[in-house]
């Protein structure tokens, strides 16, 4: 398939799919965001879409599936939004730090309210100003800071496992945070490795790049996949069923459940990241993850998740690699 076809086919899939969905009762509105809607897709784009309704509903997944694609469905709800717009126009830019960047520079489908006019030209005139920049960054770094307190905790407990998940969800708040601070949209979750790569180069700023790969261990990549991803698979994505039966199905096909994209590391990185903690405190892994007996029956997942033999020593250097890092975080220090 072509360039040009493959690019006019997604981009009708994601119109007839928008279309049709604005067409639903309860619909006040619908908008095209993420990679389509800015004119950067790629040939697995999933499409981002924002609603906007008048109260939630909670029976709408987030992430969906449909024509084999991905769909991440964003919920705008409608007394939410008239109270931030009225708050943006006041010359307050928190609501704007807090908005879903997937809806930046979003594509207006169906708006018979206004309001998504409203918020699109709120959103994309101001998204990276310097003070919406400096709330994020402040937001992630308190995440981050929050993360390896928690994984230091975990160390003092002797769980230096469960720690290391800390660790990686601290070092992702960094990847964000350095875009940032670097005046870049995050964006494809699933291509961590390459655009964080090419935003390192950009930046001469290769130690980000090298401690990401160190945090979740990718050094093993192409082993993994070929020797263990096979064994496991179908117990990843029974995981995965935790956030909902269609998450299963989104991993399937819009996180490349076959490494047939060329990103495997990318692809990797995000069932290290979240596989882990799907379920929340009281369902995930991470509370076995620290039982040798657990690890024992399930090494073949333990070695697919990067967790293998991990030390104490090993996780507080990682901690104190990340905590180094977190000075260079400021809009004005791009240098770092």
């Amino acid at each position: 398939m072509s360039n040009e076809s493959w690019r006019i086919e997604l981009h009708n899939w994601a119109n007839q799919y928008t279309e049709e969905l604005a067409g639903k009762s309860g619909m006040l509105g619908v908008v095209i965001g993420g990679s389509l809607a800015r004119g950067q897709e790629w040939h697995h784009s999933d499409l981002e879409v924002g609603i906007l309704v008048r109260e939630k509903d909670e029976t709408l997944p987030y992430f969906n599936v449909n024509a084999g694609r991905g769909v991440e469905i964003i919920q705008l709800v409608l007394p939410q939004i008239e109270a931030h717009l009225k708050q943006v126009e006041a010359g307050d830019m928190t609501p704007v730090a807090d908005w879903p960047i997937q809806l930046w520079q979003c594509r207006i489908v169906s708006d018979p309210t206004g309001l998504l006019e409203q918020f699109k030209r709120q959103f994309d005139a101001l998204l990276f100003t310097k003070a919406v920049i400096d709330k994020r960054i402040h937001t992630l770094r308190l995440n981050i800071q929050d993360r390896l307190a928690e994984a230091k905790q975990r160390l003092a407990q002797g769980k230096p496992v469960s720690a290391l998940v800390e660790v990686r969800h601290a070092m992702n708040a960094m990847i964000l945070a350095f875009h940032w601070a670097f005046g870049e949209l995050p964006r494809s979750q699933s291509r961590t490795d390459s655009r964080l790569l090419a935003l390192c180069q950009k930046h001469s700023f290769m130690p980000l790049y090298t401690l990401y790969r160190d945090v979740f261990a990718l050094s093993n990549t192409a082993d993994v996949i070929e020797h263990i991803w096979p064994k496991i698979r179908s117990n990843v994505l029974e995981i995965t069923r935790l956030w909902g039966n269609s998450a299963r199905e989104f991993f399937i096909y819009a996180v490349d459940s076959e490494f047939k994209w060329g990103e495997d590391a990318g692809i990797l990185t995000v069932y290290r990241l979240y596989i882990p903690v799907i379920g929340g405190e009281n369902q995930s892994l991470q509370q076995y993850l620290d039982d040798p007996n657990w690890t024992e029956q399930n090494k073949d997942l333990i070695e697919f998740l990067g967790l293998t033999a991990v030390e104490n020593e090993h996780v507080a250097e990682l901690i104190a690699r990340i905590e180094a890092h977190i000075a260079h975080l400021s809009q004005e220090d791009k240098s770092c």
